[in-house]
């Protein structure tokens, strides 16, 4: 009895210092973001104090998650990078295997914010996948939330909106998640949004969006700096300039809670440009140059090109032609370096307009070719990322499916059977194998088969409107599926129907009867709008097959969780509220 009392007592007295362990994680959570110095100091002293003690192995991959997170807001994206790649590998030591897409998430982010991509990619789209086959939606938000910045980098405005769209949806089930890891705060999904929706003309939209962002209860310290930059820049663009003032000294005061050298750069690089747009060049001038003389010293590069191209910039408005131009080819031969093809075109762009506007139109000229030159790598290298990223997807894809079933074999054959055997193995697998390709050849009366129209060949069947799918999602591109039921056309009709759509289709565009008859349609690289403008085109086909009724074409656009079924379901739901609605 005094043994049960004893252990009743240390589960009473165990469950309440846990459950305060939990929310002291929690806080620290929000903490990194908002003043990741303080955040750190207390991961620090947390640590030493977990270090040793037993069953502590989930709090202390916890801690260095959180810590992970600290650094790359810090700006230490080195110690990022070796800090995950050791925790990556201790998660698997350790079968925490949920840990795994926070540590993806953070290398991800390091190495985008050295600007290589060719890196951060590969890290990200792990991070997304295993996040969904783990059931994480807090690494989910996160890696989506990265991608949108990534795609927004880009040009890719389609799918950042949808990856940004996606994560705002799924971040209420951060608290129902079973083992808490680490999350970005909603004001910077926020600000996200609203900068892919500013970039596609919908002001109002994301003005909403910034709004909320800024009333958020966790935007404070260098999140609520960053916010209202954001909303400074956004009230320059829309000629506000008491709006942007507003919101520029609201940043300015916020200043001071900032306590590493390259955070106070970064935010008066930002502070430097709003200044330089308002015409403010003696502000700009001063505070470029407290910024620069940190990137420098720190060795940022990125940060370095954009401050000296801005520094020059305000030396040449200030009439320091000289001056603007000696900084101007510094930030030019650092971009080339570094292979930094935008700051290359905007640099150029920049030198273009200012000589036409001297009246030295052939060098205005020369720097319009160099500019477009920089376009033009820039386009291929968007190109050759993106490729790398959709080669490395499919090299995935195939070492799940093939090498398993290689590695069966071999395995079998080198342990389990003896060498005296293997003429008799030979035999019974060659048997095997002729059976299988016999059945697969020999039509089943039972199961009607599909009938697929691929614009392409006529051999791929669902599976290549599976695979089109899981391209889509691993290259970020939009994605559209169609369902139609031909069930007020003469079935003797039918065919000659889908040759007729074939001929509003694309080469590259999927069609397919199912054993219902009923129609589905894939469209790649295509969003929801060009998808509305496809069935516009079929609709005129199809109506002159069904004169009685009105065509009724459903719709899904592709998300991230998807698979065929489910976009299937979704189309079908879409088409029979368009039946309802007439």
């Amino acid at each position: 009895m005094d043994f049960r009392s004893i252990v009743l007592c240390l589960a009473f007295w165990v469950s309440p210092v846990f459950g305060g362990t939990l929310e002291q994680l929690d806080h620290l959570n929000t903490l990194v973001y908002q003043y990741p110095s303080k955040a750190l100091s207390e991961i620090n002293a947390l640590e030493r104090h977990y270090l040793g003690v037993s069953r502590s192995d989930t709090i202390l991959m916890r801690l260095n998650a959180l810590k992970c997170e600290s650094y790359i807001q810090l700006g230490e994206n080195a110690a990022a990078i070796n800090l995950a790649r050791l925790n990556d590998a201790k998660a698997k030591q350790l079968e925490l295997e949920h840990a795994k897409p926070y540590f993806l998430n953070c290398m991800a982010q390091a190495y985008a914010s050295f600007g290589d991509y060719q890196q951060a990619l590969p890290l990200l789209y792990s991070s997304i996948s295993l996040s969904r086959q783990l059931k994480q939606p807090q690494a989910l938000i996160g890696g989506l939330w990265l991608r949108s910045k990534l795609n927004a980098d880009v040009k890719h405005n389609n799918a950042a909106i949808e990856d940004i769209r996606l994560a705002l949806d799924i971040y209420p089930e951060i608290t129902v998640q079973n083992q808490r890891w680490t999350w970005p705060p909603i004001g910077y999904l926020y600000t996200s949004m609203a900068k892919q929706l500013a970039d596609i003309d919908e002001q109002k939209e994301a003005e909403t969006y910034l709004k909320k962002a800024l009333n958020e209860p966790t935007t404070l310290g260098k999140v609520k700096l960053f916010i209202a930059l954001d909303m400074a820049r956004f009230a320059q663009q829309n000629q506000q300039p008491n709006l942007r003032d507003k919101y520029t000294q609201i940043a300015r005061v916020t200043l001071a809670e900032l306590s590493t050298p390259l955070e106070l750069a970064v935010a008066y690089n930002t502070i430097a440009l709003i200044d330089f747009d308002s015409g403010k060049y003696s502000s700009a001038e001063q505070l470029v140059n407290l910024s620069l003389a940190t990137f420098r010293k720190e060795a940022d590069s990125i940060g370095t090109i954009s401050a000296l191209s801005l520094n020059a910039q305000i030396k040449l408005k200030q009439y320091r032609e000289a001056a603007g131009l000696t900084l101007m080819e510094q930030a030019i031969s650092l971009a080339k370096e570094k292979e930094r093809y935008s700051d290359l075109k905007h640099s150029y762009a920049t030198l273009a307009d200012y000589f036409a506007k001297q009246g030295k139109f052939s060098l205005a000229y020369q720097y319009q070719l160099k500019q477009l030159e920089a376009l033009e790598n820039e386009t291929l290298s968007i190109k050759n990322i993106w490729l790398s990223q959709l080669k490395s997807g499919l090299s995935r894809e195939e070492q799940i499916a093939t090498p398993n079933h290689s590695l069966i074999t071999a395995t079998t054959v080198n342990g389990i059977i003896p060498s005296s055997l293997f003429p008799i193995a030979l035999i019974i697998i060659s048997l095997i194998v002729f059976i299988t390709w016999y059945q697969k050849k020999t039509p089943k009366p039972t199961q009607p088969e599909q009938i697929v129209l691929n614009l392409d060949t006529k051999v791929d069947k669902k599976k290549s409107l599976e695979d089109l799918l899981n391209i889509s999602k691993q290259a970020g591109y939009p994605l559209s599926l169609l369902v139609f039921n031909p069930n007020h056309i003469f079935k003797a009709d039918v065919p000659i129907v889908i040759e007729q759509l074939k001929t509003k289709l694309r080469e590259q565009d999927v069609l397919l009867q199912q054993s219902d008859q009923q129609i589905v349609i894939m469209l790649p690289h295509t969003s929801e709008q060009g998808a509305i403008n496809v069935i516009d085109q079929l609709a005129s086909t199809i109506e002159v097959w069904q004169e009685d009724s009105k065509v009724n074409i459903g719709l899904a656009c592709m998300q991230q969780f998807d698979d065929l079924e489910s976009m299937i379901k979704r189309a079908n739901i879409s088409e029979l509220r368009k039946l309802k609605v007439n």
